[in-house]
């Protein structure tokens, strides 16, 4: 072989390389870029359920002050979205209750469940929630006020 046949077969190598060098690296920025704007989408998602869990809570305690929400249905909902939210929040001594409410209450059918239970099972939970929302009813009152007035940090991205 020729130096001048290895030297074309030695270019046209490189020319190759180059050109799937260029391909990958292009191809590599595709995905990234498309990797950032799934990232993105998701943490738009994630802030959006944020906010509708924190107007939740907002509204969920309003109801429950009004009166228009039992304190049991009320606690149950709110640790659930606590939970997700804030869950810190349910060991400071000032909400405490609500998650008192809910351990103490979770036991007790709910929906379908209690559609299905017989007005002695019925009356015996509903005897047994009564007892609980008036023990905790001031703490339950207060809890549900400040939570009412507490501002939430707001959702903190990942990024």
């Amino acid at each position: 072989m020729s130096t001048t046949t290895l030297i074309l077969l030695f270019t046209l190598f490189c020319m190759a390389m180059l050109g799937l060098i260029s391909w990958l690296y292009i191809r590599q920025r595709r995905a990234f870029k498309t990797n950032q704007e799934r990232i993105f989408g998701l943490q738009e998602m994630l802030k959006k359920q944020y906010r509708h869990r924190v107007e939740s809570i907002a509204v969920i305690a309003s109801a429950m002050v009004d009166k228009q929400c039992e304190y049991t249905e009320g606690c149950m909902r709110l640790t659930l979205l606590l939970e997700k939210v804030e869950p810190e929040l349910l060991q400071q001594d000032e909400f405490s209750v609500i998650a008192l409410m809910y351990r103490e209450t979770e036991h007790m059918p709910i929906k379908e469940q209690w559609q299905q239970l017989d007005k002695k099972a019925k009356h015996k939970f509903t005897q047994q929630r009564f007892k609980l929302e008036a023990k905790h009813e001031k703490a339950i009152h207060a809890a549900v006020t400040a939570l009412q007035q507490y501002e939430f940090a707001g959702y903190q991205s990942l990024a």
